[in-house]
This record gives C-alpha cells, structure tokens and sequence, in this order.
C-alpha cells in the first residue's frame, strides 16, 4: 500500500509517501533521501523496487522548499543547513513513529544521512550513500559553475519546474549560491564520520563531474564500522537512473546482510 499525505510542523508542511508492505513489521523502514535538485516524484519507482527487495515498509518525503512541500522559510543558508536536515530528519521519523530505519541518500541527502548516522548512531542500522560528498572540491565547485551557466540558456531548470513549481528558482539559487561561498570554502564533515556505528554501503559512478575518487577514500579511511564501496562504470553522478541493474544489486546485497 502507498499513501501519500501532508504532516505538519509548525507554521510549515513536509509531503511524505509511506510504502506500507506490513504495518506489523518490527525491521527498520528504509527512507529515501533526495539530492539538492530532487523530490519524491524523481526517485521515479526506486524506492518500490528496492522495498520489495528487502521486504520492508519506506518512507519517501520532499524536505522543505521542494517538491510538494512548503516553500522555504526566509532564513539565509548557513554552512550547517545539511546538519539541520538530519536533525530534522530525526523530528519527522519521531512524529511518525519510526524507531529505526535504514537510510538511502543521493549527493546532498546522502551527506545528510552520513551526519545522521554520525549524531544518532542508535537511530540507524544502515545507510547506503549514493555519490555522497564529506568536503569540498574544487572539481565539485567547477561543475557547480558549469550548470549555473549552462542553466540560462538550456531548459534545466524548465524540467525542474514540473516537480518544483515555484519554488524552482529559489532552490536552484541555494544550491549554487551555497556550494560557491567563501562561507562553504572550509565546509567539511569527515570529523564526524568516526561516529558512524551501523553497516555502510557507498558508491559513486565512474564520471562523476562533481567529486573524485577521494570522496569514497575518505569514508573508508574515517568510518571504523563495516563499509563496501563502488565505483559504478557507464555512471555520473545518479547511478541508479545510468547503471540501474548494478546498483540494484549491490543495495540488494548491502540490505540482505543488514537484515540477518
């Protein structure tokens, strides 16, 4: 069963997609977590293929300010915007009663997830990080300048808008706007990677523009517990859309093991 709905918080509404396979189940559900550009609409059917592989209930949601959420709140982004999310990622698995759960993130939500699991290591039996990033690069800044510029005059942000709406813009705006700041220049996270308990499955395709092969070296260097990483061949930078089959494969493996 899916049910899409509304929770509200404060003077602000998050949209959430709950994929309910047994309402009596006692595993961790698996929540999806979607980059700087995403929504739940852009996971497409991902997160019900890989429900049904691990056998498990999901939740999808749109963070504040995409998607079907509300809009942002007035406040300029700070260098810790990402850790807020995983604090409030933590909020929203409250309100929703979810004690445990295994976490999948892609680029932005997939840093996200790496602070979650290193703030709330006892909130989580799993994270699979897809093109995760821990600090700054100046390849990653490059590519960043790169689809600004391409942006006014390609239709980017005219495909965005089918998903964001009016929100586009500004989210467009924050994320490049973010990643280019001299506030951002010294942004890093790999002290908190240490922290990290739970069973780590990490991967990046082979052409990413937007990080090296440092960004995996990192995680596998900080991160003491159990961690498989990949490098996902004919990929960029989301490749469960460019390399399905082999990420799908990998996840399986990654959530049979979690769940012995």
């Amino acid at each position: 069963m899916t049910e899409d709905k509304y929770i509200q918080f404060d003077d602000f509404r998050i949209f959430i997609r709950q994929i309910v396979l047994d309402k009596n189940s006692n595993k961790p559900v698996l929540i999806f977590l979607h980059d700087s550009w995403g929504c739940t609409e852009m996971w497409g059917d991902f997160p019900e293929e890989l429900t049904k592989i691990g056998e498990l209930n999901a939740l999808v949601y749109d963070r504040r300010g995409y998607g079907k959420s509300s809009d942002f709140d007035a406040k300029t982004r700070t260098k810790y915007y990402l850790h807020e999310e995983a604090d409030f990622l933590i909020q929203l698995m409250d309100k929703l009663n979810i004690p445990k759960a295994i976490l999948y993130g892609h680029s932005d939500g997939a840093t996200i997830s790496l602070i979650a699991g290193a703030k709330y290591p006892e909130r989580f039996e799993g994270l699979i990080l897809e093109s995760a990033h821990t600090f700054i690069e100046e390849k990653g800044k490059e590519a960043v300048r790169e689809s600004r510029e391409k942006a006014k005059h390609n239709s980017l942000l005219n495909s965005l808008e089918k998903f964001h709406g009016n929100k586009t813009a500004e989210l467009f705006r924050r994320w490049h706007e973010a990643w280019l700041s001299d506030l951002l220049q010294d942004w890093t996270i790999v002290p908190l990677l240490k922290n990290i308990t739970c069973p780590v499955l990490a991967f990046r395709g082979e052409n990413d523009p937007f990080d090296t092969v440092e960004q995996l070296n990192v995680l596998k260097r900080e991160i003491s517990s159990e961690i498989t990483t990949a490098f996902i061949s004919n990929a960029a930078h989301t490749p469960r859309k460019e390399n399905e089959e082999k990420v799908v494969d990998l996840c399986s493996e990654f959530l049979g093991s979690c769940l012995e």
